[in-house]
């Protein structure tokens, strides 16, 4: 894992989508007002209702932000991996975080304090506008997942994640194809709406269907056009790692 270091965060912030489009003069001022530290897997970086003092910025690393019901499933809102930024909305308003995030890979955190922030968005109306488009971008994303939970089965979320990890991969889309899966099979349920036993059934239908064969972190499409059916059926569940 590489870590960024102080003279090269200026940069680092600029492979954030927030802040691509900004001057320099005013992403060397963000960076000026970060602290930035390492983060653990399996670290909660806050929980849901705590205050939201600051904007986080993901440097490195991956993180999942869920809601967690009184069952103890957890629903996956949006897996984030590095750079990225998140949770823009919990710094308006009431000021608190809306959901849980926990770290899923080791990495490493930039935070902007929320004071600082906001007398940026005063002074830099190009700041104050970065931020609505970002946060147009994660609404959208929330949408989505909505519609997909409501609107589709498990076996189209689970076919549409499946689709979504081969894309991402670069593997040709085709008979023989396979991947190693990013995630386990645990937060594969969560992302897919689903628990992991059901999770688990569902890959055994795909494979009895003769659609996709799923052993261990291994994956591989038996019937391309079948996947791509079932995907599309799922269409509106959006690419975790998008």
């Amino acid at each position: 894992m590489a870590l960024v270091k102080p003279e090269e965060l200026p940069g680092a912030l600029r492979r954030i989508p927030l802040f691509a489009t900004l001057p320099a003069p005013l992403l060397e001022e963000i960076a000026r007002l970060c602290g930035v530290r390492r983060v653990r897997k399996g670290e909660l970086l806050f929980s849901e209702g705590d205050a939201a003092g600051y904007l986080p910025l993901l440097l490195a690393g991956q993180v999942k932000l869920l809601r967690t019901g009184p069952d103890g499933r957890e629903q996956v809102l949006h897996l984030v991996r590095a750079p990225a930024s998140f949770a823009e909305a919990a710094v308006f308003g009431p000021g608190v975080f809306p959901a849980a995030t926990v770290v899923v890979e080791a990495g490493q955190l930039a935070t902007v304090p929320r004071p600082a922030l906001l007398d940026l968005m005063r002074r830099r109306p190009e700041m104050a506008l970065a931020l609505l488009a970002s946060m147009s971008f994660w609404l959208r994303r929330l949408v989505d997942l909505v519609d997909g939970l409501a609107l589709h089965t498990v076996e189209e979320r689970v076919a549409a994640y499946l689709w979504s990890a081969f894309a991402r991969s670069g593997a040709a889309l085709a008979s023989g194809a396979q991947i190693r899966l990013e995630e386990p099979k645990r937060l594969i349920a969560a992302l897919c709406g689903t628990a992991p036993e059901v999770l688990s059934r569902t890959f055994r239908r795909l494979a009895s269907d003769g659609v996709v064969q799923v052993s261990g972190p291994m994956a591989t499409i038996l019937d391309p056009a079948a996947l791509a059916a079932r995907a599309r059926a799922g269409r509106e569940i959006p690419d975790p790692m998008a």
